[in-house]
């Protein structure tokens, strides 16, 4: 037989439900890829949310103290104890525009991809594809804020 002649091919039937079986499984794991990366953004997501302290003072700073995203401590210079301010549920506290700005993105961030993977137990009542369009909208507006 001599390759790519009419003798050697597959009948149209076993070559379609080849690339069937195929699309199937690849579909398959790609969908399991995109929800465990999504775990792991989520993971990411609600740790830099929920981190009261992300920069600390070192031995060159002029104020010793510590802040994060919406809280900060100043470590008073008398009684060497942290004096700690600021909570996402008084908004008015936080700082500055900048990082009222920057708690409101990272927690509009954080809610959306936390409700994407609510959203995954869809998959038992909708089509893959109607969740798979949900998903990647909430996921694409998470990654914008």
């Amino acid at each position: 037989m001599i390759p790519g002649t009419a003798a050697s091919m597959l009948p149209s039937a076993e070559a379609a439900k080849l690339y069937q079986t195929n699309y199937v499984r690849n579909s398959r794991v790609i969908g399991l890829l995109w929800a465990i990366f999504t775990i792991l953004f989520v993971i990411v997501n609600v740790t830099i949310f929920s981190q009261p302290y992300w920069v600390g003072d070192g031995m060159d700073t002029p104020q010793a103290g510590y802040f994060g995203l919406f809280h900060f401590c100043i470590i008073d210079a008398t009684s060497r104890e942290l004096a700690c301010h600021g909570s996402f549920t008084e908004f008015s506290e936080i700082p500055s525009g900048a990082f009222k700005a920057a708690s409101f993105f990272v927690g509009m961030s954080m809610m959306l991809i936390v409700t994407c993977i609510a959203c995954f137990s869809l998959f038992f009542l909708l089509s893959t594809s109607t969740v798979y369009k949900i998903c990647g909208w909430m996921q694409a507006l998470s990654g914008t804020c």
